[in-house]
C-alpha cells in the first residue's frame, strides 16, 4: 500500500475515534450532563441501562422509551436511595392513576408521565449534589418487582 492510502486510512481512523469520543456514552452517562436515554427491557420489569452517571449541577435531558408492548411505565428519580424510593412507591398507590405519582413531593427530583406501551417521554432536570440516587417505576408492583436503577452524581 502506498503512503497516500496509509494516510487516508489513518485519517479515517482518527476521524472515527474523534466522532465516537464526542458522542460520549449516551445511555450510561459519561460523568457530564447532556442527553441520556433509558428504555424498558422489553416485557421484563427492568430498565436498560440500570446505572447512569452525571455531573453534579449539570443540566440533564432524559428520554424514556417504554418498549413494552403490554405494560405502562414511568421513570421517577427520587432524592435519595432505596428507603426513600420505598416511601415514594407507597405514596404512589394513594396518588393513583393516571401517573401513580404523589404530586408536589420534595422526595421526587424528576419524573416522566406514565407512558403507554410503546410510548416515549422526555424530561429535563438539574442533577442534584454528588451521591447515589434511585430511579424507579411507580406503576403498582413494578418497583417491588425490581424495576429500579441508580443515578450516580459525581
Amino acid at each position: 500500500m502506498n503512503s497516500r492510502g496509509r494516510f487516508w486510512i489513518a485519517s479515517m481512523l482518527v476521524t472515527g475515534a474523534l466522532i465516537l469520543a464526542a458522542c460520549g456514552g449516551g445511555g450510561g452517562g459519561g460523568g457530564g450532563g447532556g442527553n441520556l436515554t433509558v428504555t424498558t427491557d422489553g416485557e421484563n420489569l427492568a430498565f436498560a441501562p440500570t446505572s447512569l452517571t452525571v455531573a453534579a449541577g449539570s443540566q440533564v435531558s432524559l428520554t424514556f422509551n417504554n418498549t413494552s408492548t403490554a405494560q405502562q411505565h414511568n421513570w421517577v428519580l427520587v432524592n435519595g436511595g432505596d428507603d426513600l424510593a420505598n416511601q415514594v412507591d407507597d405514596a404512589s398507590l394513594d396518588a393513583g392513576p393516571p401517573n401513580y405519582l404523589p404530586s408536589g413531593s420534595a422526595d421526587v427530583i424528576a419524573a416522566t408521565d406514565m407512558l403507554q406501551p410503546g410510548g416515549s417521554g422526555s424530561i429535563t432536570f438539574t442533577a442534584p449534589a454528588a451521591g447515589t440516587y434511585t430511579f424507579l417505576c411507580t406503576y403498582p408492583a413494578h418497583y417491588a418487582g425490581g424495576m429500579k436503577g441508580t443515578l450516580t452524581v459525581q
